[in-house]
């Protein structure tokens, strides 16, 4: 067994040459000691003809594991993405591409369900709990601490 090491979080952003505003987030996880890459999430957002959407994609191989989330505001600026709802597009996606046939296979993962509730604490610290679901039996909850990186004076 490693000791326990702690992971750390970054957020990078790509933008299109011709546009203004941030097309893809990349959630870099690594380990606290090494800064070794663990995984990537990327991160969009999409729009039906009512509400938004979070898209969260996690590569594997030859596969991808997606999450849609729907926002929802919550009392006291609390922001709620989740994907417990009732509505077509919340929901978690699993997609395979056949080494051999290139065909797609996509499968909707029922019974999966996760909701992140980022929020600013009493000390005005941004923080998040990320709760997970299998079958309606909770598994794993997450705690975030969040900070703005600091950019070095010239």
């Amino acid at each position: 067994m490693r000791p326990r090491r702690g992971i750390r979080s970054r957020i990078d952003t790509i933008t299109t040459p011709d546009a203004d505003a941030i097309a893809v987030r990349g959630w870099i996880r690594s380990y606290a000691d090494t800064d070794e890459p663990i995984y990537v999430g990327i991160y969009t957002s999409y729009r039906d003809t009512e509400r938004g959407y979070v898209s969260v994609g996690f590569p594997l191989p030859q596969a991808s594991f997606t999450a849609t989330l729907l926002p929802r505001a919550r009392p006291g600026g609390r922001l709620v993405l989740t994907s417990r709802s009732d509505l077509d597009h919340p929901g978690h996606y699993l997609t395979y591409v056949d080494a051999d046939t290139r065909d797609l296979t996509a499968l909707a993962v029922h019974g999966f369900a996760e909701e992140l509730d980022v929020y600013v604490d009493d000390a005005g610290a941004l923080r998040a709990e990320h709760a997970f679901w299998l079958f309606g039996i909770p598994f794993l909850v997450l705690h975030y601490r969040i900070a703005r990186k600091e950019t070095p004076r010239v």
